[in-house]
Formats: structure tokens, sequence, C-alpha cells
């Protein structure tokens, strides 16, 4: 949850703070939500050790998600829409988006580590041979 919050929270903060900074920034300098995408993609490339069709497959979804959601947050900020659950909501939106479509493209163990890459994956563990697997409930 925390790591939810943490990447929430960060990823406001840039949206926030990106117009500001290109002013006083060369312009050619700001990355576009696609640019954005891109480095994710590469990034869990590496730590999910994605083949070419998950990295192409994976690459679309953050690209059509993120720049869906930064218009969506855009839009919002035109509306004059001011209260941060109303941000978190849409971020919460589109992070099921992500991780629904994502299901589909990773193999199981792939998606149990996005999952605890991003702060969702409490109910998993490690096994002894490195593979997750669920944890089992104490008896109470």
């Amino acid at each position: 949850m925390k790591r939810l919050f943490f990447i929430i929270a960060a990823l406001f903060m840039i949206l926030q703070v990106a117009p500001a900074f290109a002013q006083q920034q060369n312009p050619d300098e700001e990355k576009s939500p696609e640019e954005l995408a891109i480095e994710m993609a590469e990034s869990l490339e590496k730590d999910l050790k994605l083949d070419a069709t998950q990295m192409f497959l994976v690459d679309s979804i953050f690209r059509h998600n993120y720049v869906a959601m930064v218009d969506d947050i855009n839009n919002m900020r035109k509306m004059g829409v001011q209260d941060p659950r109303n941000y978190k909501a849409v971020s919460d939106q589109w992070t099921e988006k992500n991780l629904a479509a994502l299901k589909k493209v990773l193999r199981e163990q792939q998606y149990i580590r996005y999952l605890k890459m991003i702060g969702k994956g409490k109910e998993y563990k490690k096994d002894k041979d490195g593979n997750y697997v669920l944890k089992k409930k104490k008896k109470s």
C-alpha cells in the first residue's frame, strides 16, 4: 500500500510540477506521456524479463493507458477539480485497467512480481524455489 501510495503521489507531483518546470527549462527536455510510458515498459522488460511479444504488448498498454490517464487528469484540471480524492480515483481506475490488461499478457510469476513491485501483492510470498505462492492463512 505504501508503494502504491508513493507511486500515485509521485505521479501526481510530476503532473503538478511538470508545467512549471517546463517553463523554466527548455521545452524539448519535457517528456511526453508516451516517453514516460516507454520508460516504464523498458523498466518492466528488465525487471520481469519480458520476451519481445510481451514487451510490445506492455508498451502498447502503457502508452494507451498512460496517455488516457493524463488526458483525464488534464480535463479534471480544466474543470477546476481540486479534491485530491478525485485524482486518486482516476489514478486507481487506470491502475486497475493496467492490471487487467497485464494479467492477460504476463505469465503468472511475472504478474505476481509486478503486483509486488506496485505494492499490491501482499498475499504472495516466495517459496524455497524462488517462486511466488499464496501465503497460507493462519487458523484462528
